[in-house]
């Protein structure tokens, strides 16, 4: 795909470089997958693994349980030596409901950028890295490059954790491992943990009259809900202003239940969320949850002895944080050519994941986080291409060990 030709709005030279184009062309391909996260992915899987595979790179798959999703996990360069991990998801989030100008899985150049599901989250970056193999191949002498996509990672990071201790259980770490998601460049050292509950009241119906015969599931769903608020207030008190907000959150995001109201509802449920700051007592925190769940439980069964509370987790990640003056952050941001300070994120991604696993790890790429889940969800060709020029720099790394990097 020619740029200029395509786009036609001002791109400059050095936009329109060949792994500019190769990497419009990889994407163009990414984006017609509609590879929503309740979906299998499996065909953008084997998409890439036969990309790879032209350019001679043995790539393995590593499948859920029901076989039915797959993460890719390859490696460039010896294999015996601390790399860089590279590390990008590869479902999106649906568009169903969304008033698109385009088809959303049709890449499409307007006005120097680039519309399509997943362009910013994150098949932009994806494609940046898939156009570079070549040049990964031709300069990791002495250093490789670890490529690790995942699925699922919208639905809470739920494919990553297998991925994540195939990559520990490499011959040598990865030194570093570069997650991808849309920080418009910016180096992110940090951000919160995350982990996500659904809970089902099972209670005694009844007729509203006669309420001392049942047991009301949606009484005992508020119950949980106000003690819930009450521990989210008290969380504020503690603070961490490098983050937005900044203390550790706890959300009710809803709240069902009942038919009628002459009758008592024998069923509801409610979700909600923490997102912890990273040094949380994590356990303590779900201590406490649990200690509010457990009393509501109580007062449900002495009206009905067959009444209970249900959990689900809905998902369950840590929270990055590597320090501002660290290797890691020191070379990312000489490979973006940024003087700034890190930054923290208010989003969640795997890159806790990595880092809980002992893998120096920091959130880096093209894109605005503000675009994604968006209708016309777009990435601009000037962002792609700084980010080719980022993946460049990489590369020329690779011929230096990156045992003691700085």
């Amino acid at each position: 795909m020619n740029v200029r030709a395509t786009a036609g709005n001002g791109i400059s030279a050095a936009e329109t470089s060949p792994s500019l184009d190769r990497t419009l062309d990889v994407l163009k391909d990414l984006i017609a997958f509609e590879s929503v996260s309740v979906r299998s992915n499996l065909a953008i899987a084997g998409y890439i693994v036969e990309l790879l595979k032209a350019e001679g790179v043995k790539a393995r798959l590593i499948p859920n349980a029901a076989g039915d999703k797959a993460s890719i996990l390859a490696t460039i360069g010896p294999a015996d030596r601390p790399g860089i991990a590279l590390s990008a998801h590869t479902d999106v989030v649906p568009v169903e409901g969304q008033d698109w100008s385009s088809d959303p899985f049709r890449m499409e150049i307007r006005d120097g950028r680039v519309y399509g599901r997943g362009s910013t989250d994150m098949k932009g970056f994806l494609a940046v890295v898939l156009a570079h193999v070549g040049a990964f191949k031709a300069a990791a002498t002495h250093a490789p490059v670890h490529l690790c996509f995942s699925y699922d990672e919208e639905l809470g990071c739920l494919g990553a954790p297998d991925l994540v201790t195939e990559v520990a259980k490499l011959p040598a770490p990865p030194a570093l491992c570069l997650v991808g998601e849309p920080t418009s460049l910016r180096v992110a050292r940090a951000h919160k943990g995350k982990f996500a509950r659904r809970l089902t009241f099972i209670g005694r119906g009844g007729h509203s009259a006669l309420l001392h015969r049942a047991a009301n599931a949606v009484e005992a769903a508020a119950e949980v809900t106000v003690g819930l608020f009450a521990l989210g207030r008290e969380l504020r008190e503690v603070t961490n202003e490098a983050f937005e907000p900044p203390f550790t959150s706890l959300h009710v995001g809803s709240l069902h239940g009942g038919t009628a109201l002459n009758l008592v509802p024998d069923r509801a449920s409610l979700e909600f969320e923490a997102r912890t700051l990273p040094g949380t007592d994590v356990a303590a925190l779900n201590a406490r949850i649990d200690a509010v769940i457990h009393e509501a439980h109580a007062r449900l069964a002495a009206q009905a002895p067959e009444a209970g509370i249900s959990v689900e987790t809905l998902s369950d990640y840590p929270g990055l944080d590597t320090p501002a003056d660290s290797a890691a952050v020191r070379l990312v941001s000489a490979l973006v050519g940024s003087n700034e300070a890190p930054v923290t994120l208010a989003f969640g991604t795997e890159a806790g994941l990595y880092h809980a696993a002992g893998i120096p790890t920091v959130v880096c790429g093209p894109g605005d986080i503000a675009r994604a889940h968006k209708a016309d969800e777009w990435i601009g060709l000037d962002e792609l291409a700084s980010a080719c020029a980022l993946m460049q720099r990489l590369a020329a790394r690779l011929g230096a060990p990156l045992d003691t990097f700085s």
